[in-house]
């Protein structure tokens, strides 16, 4: 993988960082309007960090909130390049590549990082670190690989994984500036597949486009028989494929959101139990 320079932004990666700020500011203000940044002068390798977080702050965005998408962005430097059908993504509406789980927790990076040590090997988790990127205490980012994803039963978060579709963590710490020592852990998965649901979608799809065949069948018996009225067969068949692909696209949705839901949930397990830990709370 081609190392990029952490200072140096793509003008497609400084106005990812712009939106995501904005949109977290907003959050945060529960529904205040999203400011617009104007672009920063443009280097010939990129922006500048420096010019991108000065123009954020022109535009009234807190720093808090840029330092939180630039740690979202430095994550998905060190994702692997995404991947999926094509053909799923557009059923499913071009869905993100990534799953995020962010929560400000109260306790110093390094107690942050400590919890993670104990937390992370042991079950239900079984997270082994395979990769390094910057200071884990200063928005860089680890890697982990999860353990069990191959077994014939996976349990814990292997099987929440496989649900959600992804194999491995990323985790990054930033220091959060306060009266009591904070910090915002984040943790993002790449969904490896979109397929999620798939199968089922389109086993739902065969068999209700098999009843509404067979709908389409009865009532043109039933037309026959006692109204005397011969009802072409094949408009009644289409209707029932059409019925069946219908709720079987519908169907592949509703599954694949609760694979999403699933892994969603299992990211923030995860730092739950490294809130809970670092503040001595069990096993202290």
């Amino acid at each position: 993988m081609v190392q990029r320079d952490p200072e140096v932004l793509s003008e497609g990666e400084a106005a990812h960082l712009w939106e995501r700020a904005a949109h977290l500011q907003a959050e945060a203000a529960r529904g205040v309007e999203v400011p617009e940044v104007q672009g920063a002068a443009m280097s010939a390798s990129g922006y500048a960090l420096t010019h991108v977080r000065s123009a954020a702050l022109e535009a009234g965005i807190a720093n808090e909130f840029v330092e939180a998408a630039l740690a979202d962005l430095r994550a998905e430097r060190a994702l692997p390049a995404a991947s999926g059908s094509n053909v799923a993504r557009k059923f499913l509406g071009h869905p993100p590549d990534t799953l995020t789980a962010r929560r400000v927790l109260e306790a110093t990076p390094r107690e942050v990082l400590s919890a993670m040590e104990v937390v992370f090997p042991d079950e239900p988790f079984r997270l082994t670190t395979t990769d390094q990127k910057g200071d884990p205490l200063n928005r860089g980012v680890l890697v982990f690989d999860i353990q069990g994803l191959t077994a014939p039963f996976p349990e814990g978060l292997a099987l929440e994984a496989k649900w959600g579709g992804f194999r491995q963590v990323f985790v990054s710490l930033r220091p959060v500036e306060g009266a009591t020592p904070s910090c915002e852990m984040t943790a993002h998965s790449q969904v490896t597949s979109h397929n999620l649901g798939l199968v089922q979608g389109l086993i739902a799809g065969v068999v209700a486009g098999g009843a509404g065949m067979g709908v389409g069948v009865a009532l043109g018996g039933f037309a026959l028989f006692v109204l005397g009225v011969a009802v072409p067969g094949a408009p009644l068949l289409g209707a029932g494929f059409l019925l069946g692909g219908g709720l079987g696209m519908k169907g592949y949705r509703a599954v694949y959101a609760y694979c999403m839901r699933r892994g969603q949930k299992a990211l923030e397990g995860i730092i739950g139990a490294v809130a809970v830990r670092s503040r001595g709370v069990w096993g202290g």
